[in-house]
């Protein structure tokens, strides 16, 4: 019953769902973003369950392997359920939100207009091709696969928010926000280099050439882990800079993930149960975001 429990809420995308929605809050707390966007927290919550559900039922047709697919396989009513009604709660919310989301100081917003076609534009570019002069999706182009995913996790979860704010009038260009951007870039590009690494087989076999698949998982395992590790640790070190936040608290807070993350790496293992490396290697991103939470809480 509890490894049917955690394949539900792993591979019905729940959990990834609540990884965003804390690196999200992770933001709202370190920029002091007000409490009139929680409506972004909704639907962030949101757009990741309908996006991976989707993702995940459109691959379960094909001829692949793997324990979430088969479990896809297996629920397949279930999952279409759930994408379905996560699509219909993101067009509720929005329209129930549409005064905060589209309207300002009386007049329409055409700039969040325009943010809320982009995005959905290239989080779907990411798994479908869009561009009719080319097949191929992002992540089928070896070198976007962890730069698009990786972007697209760190826009959606630190500048949009900063974009969708009363109070923002153009592309932000305040150091916190930049700094918490590559931060967090680069700390989804670290984990997502481990999951091109447990993809290396199924890559290989597609032709994505990734950094997995053109050097070798051991070499990707081996270089990748100090170089992830180095540029955590001073993306980490800048944001205690420019947030000011040199307290003991906070330099645990941020230090714990970079260690937590530098063993997975040293202790990495390929496992038949996607739901038990999601929770392992996808987990680390809540782990990391209640820690500095938590910091900023009792501080």
């Amino acid at each position: 019953m509890g490894k049917r429990l955690l394949h539900f809420i792993v591979y019905s995308n729940f959990f990834i769902a609540a990884c965003a929605l804390a690196l999200t809050i992770e933001t709202f707390c370190l920029l002091q973003l007000s409490s009139s966007l929680y409506w972004y927290l909704l639907l962030i919550f949101l757009c990741t369950v309908f996006l991976y559900s989707l993702h995940y039922f459109v691959k379960s047709t094909k001829d692949k392997i793997g324990s979430r697919l088969e479990w896809c396989r297996k629920n397949r009513r279930n999952l279409l359920i759930i994408i379905l009604l996560s699509l219909l709660l993101i067009i509720g919310g929005i329209i129930f939100h549409f005064h905060s989301i589209f309207e300002k100081n009386g007049h329409f917003n055409y700039r969040n207009f325009a943010w809320f076609i982009i995005i959905p534009l290239l989080a779907l570019g990411y798994s479908y091709p869009l561009n009719p002069w080319n097949k191929k999706s992002l992540r089928q182009i070896g070198w976007l696969k962890m730069a698009s995913l990786s972007f697209i996790w760190s826009f959606t979860t630190v500048v949009l928010p900063v974009l969708m704010h009363p109070s923002s009038t153009s592309l932000s260009a305040d150091n916190d926000v930049i700094i918490l951007f590559i931060h967090r870039f680069l700390f989804i590009a670290a984990l997502s280099l481990l999951f091109n690494i447990n993809d290396y087989e199924e890559d290989k076999k597609d032709d994505i050439k990734t950094i997995a698949v053109l050097i070798g998982p051991l070499k990707s395992l081996r270089y990748g882990k100090w170089l992830m590790t180095v540029l955590n640790v001073a993306t980490a070190f800048l944001l205690l800079y420019y947030f000011k936040l040199f307290k003991p608290v906070y330099i645990v807070a941020l230090s714990l993930p970079v260690v937590l993350l530098f063993l997975l790496y040293q202790r990495f293992s390929a496992l038949k149960d996607e739901a038990i490396f999601a929770i392992r290697y996808d987990g680390l991103m809540i782990v990391k975001a209640l820690l500095l939470i938590f910091a900023l809480l009792i501080d």
